[in-house]
């Protein structure tokens, strides 16, 4: 196993302290966080059985409980075709979990006093003045609300993916990707018809990627310069970025999207070809790639109440409303017992939901099968990262679901 620097931040009541390890992370014996290490082997064995089943690529998984790694597991190919194994140190493709880390930096702001969540968004970003709102005549009208910075937060202002359930809007979105950088996004954006009228429903889409060209706007700086300044220096993120640079190439792990037909894995960005070694649109939905151990250090500044080595990067109040139930009534389509907050999913009502996870818990996944959940309540954070696009959520269901299982108090 090629040695290298695993740095993991372990937070106690006290303080923080900083651990580099050298080769394999330091793990603690899962019975003293109240783990069964027999149970949590037997998860270890239902996990890989996806990669040996050919579901999946490659597998790695981390568990902190009480800010102890009692669980870190690494098994399968980053490059199939090559036989690459996935490192500690490998790097993925982390899409839409972008967008919890720039919803952390629009707070950041929040808390400064340079925005407000009510603000209006068109006061930022001109082109939003003339937003319309689909309907079924194609005469389309003034939304009746003005779209503000919440509802950008909790996907409640009206865009969307262009996903499937509207022709007209749809064909649009096809092309918004072409764009080359997030001012143009922005600008192409504003002339696709609102879904809905802002505050009135919930969907997914491009909301967050519209936040990062706000914190652009207002700061005058790039979006991965204010994101680098205010979280991942602080948070020691540094293979966290919007591109692969080249010193690092040799650790980025191809990505693939499973064959229903032929029933196998077919490779859809290769790692030594791959779109992010030169990338100009900077997705503030989706477009960064980082580390299982940088997100580690994400998940433990947001379950210590924004706090990180002594370094207070979020209010515990912004964290606070971060994770609570921010679209009220409106339905979240996805799962019942569960809302949307400020860039994460929340349980709300356990008993309803799916989810074995406690009310309270929160997280968000990316396109190609990472992952994260972070339990308040047993002060517990589950990460999984592979690189398959699109999955169904088997593996994760498998893991979060024997984490779980395999508590002993």
């Amino acid at each position: 196993m090629k040695k290298y620097l695993f740095t993991v931040l372990l937070v106690g009541i006290f303080g923080c302290k900083s651990f580099n390890i050298e080769s394999e992370p330091t793990i603690y014996a899962p019975e003293s966080a109240g783990f069964s290490a027999i149970e949590l082997e037997k998860m270890k064995k239902n996990i890989n059985s996806f990669v040996e089943d050919g579901k999946i690529p490659f597998v790695q998984t981390a568990i902190i409980k009480d800010n102890k790694l009692i669980h870190f597991h690494s098994y399968g190919y980053g490059d199939i075709e090559s036989k690459i194994k996935v490192e500690e140190n490998s790097i993925f493709r982390i899409y839409s979990m972008t967008k919890p880390i720039v919803s952390v930096a629009v707070m950041i702001l929040v808390e400064r006093g340079i925005i407000k969540l009510d603000d209006k968004v068109k006061n930022y970003i001109a082109d939003f003045e003339n937003l319309v709102v689909f309907n079924d005549s194609l005469d389309f009208k003034k939304p009746k609300a003005d779209i503000n910075i919440s509802d950008l937060l909790s996907h409640k202002s009206g865009f969307g993916y262009g996903w499937g359930s509207n022709n007209y809007i749809d064909s649009i979105y096809a092309k918004i990707w072409d764009n080359k950088n997030n001012e143009e996004f922005v600008k192409y954006l504003a002339k696709i018809p609102l879904y809905f009228d802002p505050k009135t429903s919930w969907r997914y889409g491009v909301s967050t990627d519209v936040l990062g060209y706000l914190i652009e706007v207002v700061t005058g700086q790039p979006l991965y310069d204010f994101l680098y300044e205010n979280i991942f220096d602080p948070l020691q993120m540094f293979d966290t970025s919007f591109q692969i640079p080249k010193n690092k190439l040799n650790r980025f792990v191809s990505n693939y999207r499973f064959n229903e037909n032929e029933n196998r894995l077919d490779k859809v960005d290769d790692w030594k070809k791959t779109r992010y070694q030169k990338v100009t649109l900077h997705s503030g939905g989706g477009g960064l790639i980082s580390t299982i151990s940088d997100y580690i250090n994400f998940c433990l500044m947001l379950s210590n109440n924004g706090s990180y080595n002594g370094i207070q990067v979020l209010d515990r109040e912004s964290i606070s409303l971060m994770t609570k139930n921010q679209i009220g009534i409106i339905n979240y389509p996805w799962d019942e017992g569960v809302k949307f907050g400020y860039g994460f999913s929340v349980v709300t009502d356990q008993s309803l939901s799916e989810l074995i996870d406690s009310n309270g818990s929160f997280g968000w996944s990316g396109a190609a099968g990472t992952r994260f959940t972070i339990d308040p309540d047993k002060k517990l954070v589950l990460i999984l990262m592979t690189q398959r696009m699109h999955p169904w959520s088997g593996v994760w269901n498998v893991f979060n679901d024997m984490t779980y299982l395999s508590l002993t108090e």
